[in-house]
């Protein structure tokens, strides 16, 4: 398969660093974006090191899921141990040739893959936000996604679980067809149609990256925005019969999204009253199964977490994952004797953003570094001054003073 790609990471006109990194490696035919979240250090840390461990494992002969796994496994390292990088993570959405025509997307969080095929753009990828669930559930538009208040919640990233759930989706292209990968500082700034438009317009896929990038800037850049082009100018059609690189369904927890298969219409011939019935217990018992199991996958995701933050002016360690996850809030776990007013600036912004996500073991080693941080504090603070000699002097004897009295006033 031979490609032509464009790519540009650009820090947005309101943020200060640039948290997202991308990847473009022909050797491989690897094309990456990632997203990082966890503050100012965390995040540029967290999408580098995801990045650079995908490069490896790929190069090494692993699979876009495995790779991507070990990328979680080494964000996940990358902040053990330091307080600075507590929390961090990424999203990540990826490509690799598989053979033939055939490509694999595989994909943790809220950036995105699309396909442009004969001019229309048809999105790849499912977000990982409590919005889109939301949206998926019926229980938002898309128009009320768009301006939700908690539309940058990610429900599953790089570095806060392991194992972590990779989505693997098989994509066949064709000549003259183009993939995106983008960042979500592109999606939330600019409308699908016009990311379409622009995609469609342009040929040039480094001039289209760029396009793409300033329409997200002309529309406020409240965000990083990173995009990567990829253009099919030749595929392996002696390859499609039998492909050298066989494309096997990746081993659990990977899930492969493919296109449903198209439903022949039913049959014009009456069923009996039993018949439908029974029809409908196989249709809906176990789409009522697989609900019941996707609502316990979601309370233990969200009840297996910890982190600290405030509750008031307190410092408390939390049971659940930070603004919750459909219906599942966090409760407090236990209570702490630090008071807001104790931490650091810096120390403040990390509790509350939700610190040391993780283990229960671990956000009570957040809790205790807080704690050694105040006292050391209060060490160096508090000095010894010797106290002064001083000299006593005896009172001298008062004199009386003459006391006049005022003249009578005039009436």
């Amino acid at each position: 398969m031979r490609l032509a790609t464009g790519s540009i990471s650009h820090t947005g006109l309101v943020r200060g660093n640039n948290e997202d990194a991308l990847l473009v490696d022909g050797a491989h035919a690897l094309y990456a974006v990632a997203d990082g979240v966890g503050g100012h250090r965390g995040g540029e840390v967290a999408s580098r090191t995801a990045i650079e461990a995908l490069r490896a494992a790929v190069a090494a002969g692993r699979s876009v899921q495995d790779a991507i796994t070990s990328a979680n496994e080494a964000v996940i390292e990358r902040a053990r141990g330091d307080v600075d990088l507590t929390g961090m993570g990424t999203t990540m959405t990826a490509m690799v040739v598989a053979g033939g025509r055939q490509v694999l997307i595989g994909h943790v969080g809220d950036s995105r893959a699309y396909l442009l095929h004969d001019g229309a753009l048809r999105r790849v990828t499912d977000d990982h936000s409590l919005v889109e669930e939301l949206v998926r559930e019926g229980r938002l538009t898309p128009e009320q996604a768009e301006s939700h208040p908690q539309r940058n919640i990610v429900t599953r990233a790089l570095g806060l679980d392991e194992p972590v759930e990779v989505d693997v989706y098989p994509l066949d292209v064709v000549q003259g067809d183009r993939i995106i990968l983008c960042s979500d500082g592109l999606t939330t700034m600019v409308r699908e149609r016009d990311i379409e438009r622009i995609a469609r317009g342009e040929t040039d896929p480094q001039r289209a990256a760029d396009e793409l990038v300033d329409a997200a800037n002309r529309a406020g850049g409240e965000d990083n925005t990173s995009v990567v082009v990829i253009d099919v100018l030749e595929v392996d059609v002696a390859d499609d019969a039998t492909a050298t690189v066989p494309v096997v369904p990746p081993p659990s927890p990977a899930r492969i999204m493919a296109p449903a298969p198209d439903v022949p219409p039913p049959s014009a011939a009456r069923d009996s009253w039993p018949k439908r019935v029974r029809n409908a217990l196989l249709l809906f018992v176990p789409l009522i199964l697989v609900l019941a199991i996707a609502v316990g996958g979601v309370g233990f995701y969200a009840r297996r977490s910890y982190y600290v933050g405030f509750a008031g002016n307190r410092v408390v360690i939390y049971k659940g994952v930070p603004g919750g996850v459909l219906g599942w809030n966090p409760t407090i776990d236990e209570t702490t004797p630090i008071a807001a007013a104790d931490l650091t600036p810096i120390d403040h912004d990390r509790v509350a953003g939700g610190a040391a996500r993780g283990s229960l073991g671990e956000a009570r080693r957040f809790v205790d570094r807080l704690q050694a941080g105040i006292d050391a504090t209060s060490t160096t603070t508090t000095t010894t001054t010797r106290p002064r000699a001083t000299t006593t002097t005896r009172p001298r004897p008062r004199q009386r003073t003459a006391t006049t009295r005022p003249a009578a006033a005039n009436r």
